[in-house]
């Protein structure tokens, strides 16, 4: 799928917050998936509404590599629930993760039932929509 514009705002899709603090990027470089994070923008690129946010430190070290999963509405780009996926270091959930962004990311739900199975089990909870700043 590729980024086409769409008249009168915001397509929606998937929002992605990555953890890429120091620890986080020494688990990817320990489990050899030091380019996940390169390989998860260029999905992010080719998926129609995607948005990728890194952080620093999303001060959760205690779930290995993080990220929070959510859709945006189409119009207003507001998220949804966010849900929260852990050791998403390991090249399988890597590989999930990239193969979700490309296939067009959650659901409007925000629930574990659209995302790859290698992901399923990591899911460390539900919160409130992300906020980007």
């Amino acid at each position: 799928m590729s980024r086409r514009p769409v008249p009168g705002g915001d397509a929606g899709g998937p929002l992605v917050a990555l953890c890429v603090g120091h620890r986080c990027a020494a688990l990817r470089r320990l489990a050899g998936t030091a380019d996940g994070v390169d390989q998860l923008a260029e999905a992010v690129r080719h998926t129609t509404g995607a948005v990728l946010v890194t952080a620093d430190c999303l001060g959760r070290c205690d779930r290995a590599a993080l990220a929070g999963l959510a859709h945006r509405s189409p119009g207003t780009g507001r998220p949804g629930p966010a849900l929260w996926v852990s050791e998403v270091q390991t090249p399988e959930r890597t590989a999930g993760l990239v193969a979700w962004v490309n296939a067009g990311g959650p659901g409007v739900a925000g629930t574990a039932t659209d995302l790859p199975e290698c992901l399923r089990a990591a899911v460390a909870g539900v919160g409130p929509p992300l906020r980007p700043a």
